[in-house]
């Protein structure tokens, strides 16, 4: 039986993210692409992708999500335990902000009183004061803000091969530009997602594709995935950033046919 395989984009792209993925597979594969719109609660995102595979008549599904789709790849899964049939996380995280200290006291808690040890503070993400930045930054300059945040899904490497020029003009900027309203939610639903508990309800087999030099979504929340997720298996690209299905092409869409064919 043919797949059917749902590729869900990130933050500030649209569905044309996908296109030298989608040539790539569509000679094998039944390939769903969807644009996400305006966020009007956290499960928005989730809910669009339900409601394509239902209009679809999908019975059987492989989720792929890349950066913010990854967590609404897992949110889907999540909901959808018997249609999904696998889960590829591309630069993936179950939580994108890191937790600071004063995120785990209780209401009559201090500093000094708590063990944070105990605790386990989530550092596999980014410091929120970045995102907060970011959405200051937009509203001034929305164009201005999402080109530099381009240029952070690419690793010093890369843009010393000059990948981060080529991939912004040719695939990144090429897509439908996202509106201010829409930029600010997506980076409201990055700053409130969280995940890891929905990690507990997923058995399918999962595949985790992560460049080691990502500064947008770290390489250790893959890492934490992959201990969470009792089906899954990582593989990481050295001196790759955020993007490894454009800057390292050839080698993830091998691992990821490979995954395909056995799945």
């Amino acid at each position: 039986m043919i797949k059917n395989i749902v590729l869900i984009h990130g933050w500030a792209c649209d569905e044309s993210i996908w296109q030298e993925t989608e040539n790539y597979l569509e000679q094998k594969y039944c390939l769903y692409t969807i644009n996400l719109l305006l966020m009007k609660n956290t499960y928005s995102y989730r809910d669009a992708v339900i409601e394509l595979i239902e209009q679809k008549g999908l019975t059987k599904v492989v989720l792929v999500g890349w950066s913010m789709g990854s967590i609404v790849a897992i949110q889907v899964a999540s909901y959808l335990l018997q249609k999904v049939q696998g889960m590829v996380l591309v630069s993936g995280t179950s939580k994108f902000i890191a937790e600071m200290p004063t995120q785990v006291l209780g209401s009559g808690d201090s500093l000094e009183d708590t063990d944070f040890k105990n605790n386990e503070l989530y550092q596999e993400g980014i410091p929120s004061v970045l995102v907060t930045k970011m959405k200051k930054r937009l509203s001034k300059n929305l164009e201005r803000t999402l080109k530099d945040f381009y240029k952070l899904m690419f690793s010093s490497k890369e843009q010393a091969q000059g990948l981060d020029d080529k991939i912004t003009d040719n695939n990144l900027s090429c897509g439908r530009r996202w509106e201010l309203l829409e930029a600010l939610s997506g980076l409201d639903f990055l700053m409130e997602a969280d995940v890891r508990e929905d990690l507990q309800n997923i058995t399918c087999p999962t595949l985790l594709l992560h460049g080691e030099a990502d500064n947008l979504c770290p390489l250790e929340g893959a890492k934490s995935i992959e201990r969470q997720l009792p089906c899954a298996q990582l593989v990481s690209y050295p001196g790759v950033g955020h993007i490894p299905f454009l800057t390292e092409f050839r080698n993830f869409h091998l691992d990821l046919e490979e995954w395909l064919a056995v799945l």
